[in-house]
């Protein structure tokens, strides 16, 4: 029967557009995705998306129980916080899904509750009358259905409520969590101390709200990760404890280029792993002295792109050629160092029949080992010593 015939008692055939309406928009037939064999269903809900995971959950109890066995593989996961709303974004393959949720501190009736979906641009809005100890039950709900490598939670400081803090840092806590970002806002002594108590130092930890000039805590250089925005609370003992292996970000400090010599000095002679990447901000005004930096220390410096590129720290079995290198160049140091104690510390008692002989066999060595260093060096290095 035409389209535009429908509900007349009176036969008739498709019009001319119902027959192009056909062609050109064929219905789409709908996936019996719970009646399929298991596999098939695995593999479907593995291609998709994760906005897409967490909307099919919302259809049944038995839909969710389904995706919640099968897990989509996710990225990352990251929770942002504050007391008037939550937002969820979801990372695949460099994609993200975001999904938010807007509250009340006050409780409504359920005659005013409103559910709103929408869908734009992969960002899912839900308004929602609940209150916040709600969370743990909304968190726990979308992260059951993705299995992800790593979760971050982070709170807005400036839209949070001291209360919510706690109770959101609870579930964060009693859950599996990677990373603890505190944005904007001001931070207290009181309640840094408070949440560095709290917080595991196998945690990565980053601050970059307001922090206090002078503070102290034992756990404040054993994160994970460290990443403050201000540090010039920090010391040179601080530095020296670190044993994370990994990252510290320092976004302010008080450290001048000295400071930063004897912290590399220590750090190149320390035989425990202390960490894997330094980033600092020296003192306000400090002019950078590469001298001063650099003082009694061998470092290799090589360009790439016109760029400098500064190797301090690796494994000897990462970059074989590039240890041996600096091995060489470790020895040629050796060696000049010990002409001239010879030429400081010549004396009556010594043999000079020796003293000579040992003053021609050091230039060869050393002769040799630049001529060993420039058949492995493929790189072009600078050599500063």
């Amino acid at each position: 029967m035409c389209f535009w015939n429908i509900g007349s008692t009176t036969p008739s055939y498709p019009c001319l557009f119902c027959t192009i309406h056909t062609i050109f928009y064929r219905p789409k037939r709908s996936i019996p995705l719970l009646n399929l064999p298991l596999f098939p269903r695995r593999l479907i809900t593995k291609m998709m998306e994760p906005e897409e995971v967490f909307y099919l959950s919302l259809c049944s109890h038995r839909m969710k129980s389904i995706l919640v066995s099968s897990k989509l593989e996710i990225d990352a996961f990251h929770v942002r916080f504050s007391s008037r709303y939550i937002r969820v974004c979801i990372t695949k393959s460099g994609k993200n899904s975001l999904i938010y949720f807007t509250y009340y501190k006050e409780f409504m009736d359920i005659s005013q509750v409103v559910f709103r979906f929408l869908n734009l641009r992969a960002m899912f809005y839900f308004n929602l009358s609940f209150l916040p100890s709600d969370i743990s039950e909304i968190y726990n709900r979308i992260i059951s259905l993705y299995s992800c490598p790593h979760i971050r939670w982070v709170f807005d400081l400036d839209q949070l409520w001291l209360e919510d803090l706690h109770e959101y840092l609870d579930i964060a806590l009693a859950g599996k969590c990677h990373r603890l970002s505190f944005h904007a806002g001001s931070i207290s002594r009181e309640l840094l101390t408070e949440l560095m108590d709290k917080i595991p130092v196998t945690t990565k930890l980053e601050i970059s709200s307001n922090m206090p000039v002078e503070f102290k805590h034992p756990n404040a250089f054993k994160y994970k990760t460290i990443d403050y925005s201000e540090a010039r609370w920090a010391t040179l003992d601080d530095l020296k404890s670190v044993r994370n292996e990994w990252i510290v970000d320092l976004k302010s400090t008080n450290f001048d280029c000295h400071d930063i010599n004897e912290f590399l000095k220590y750090w190149v002679n320390c035989d425990e792993a202390m960490l894997t990447r330094l980033t600092l901000q020296l003192k306000e005004g400090t002019v950078i002295d590469e001298i001063v930096l650099t003082d009694q220390l061998t470092i290799l410096l090589y360009y790439y792109k016109d760029l400098p590129h500064f190797i301090i720290v690796w494994s000897t079995n990462e970059f074989p050629g590039v240890f041996d290198l600096l091995e060489m160049l470790e020895r040629i140091k050796e060696l000049e160092n010990e002409l001239v104690r010879m030429d400081e510390e010549e004396s009556e008692g010594t043999d000079w029949r020796e003293q000579n002989k040992r003053r021609q066999e050091i230039p060869l060595e050393v002769e040799k080992l630049r001529r060993q260093m420039e058949e492995k060096d493929d790189f072009g290095y600078i050599y500063v010593s």
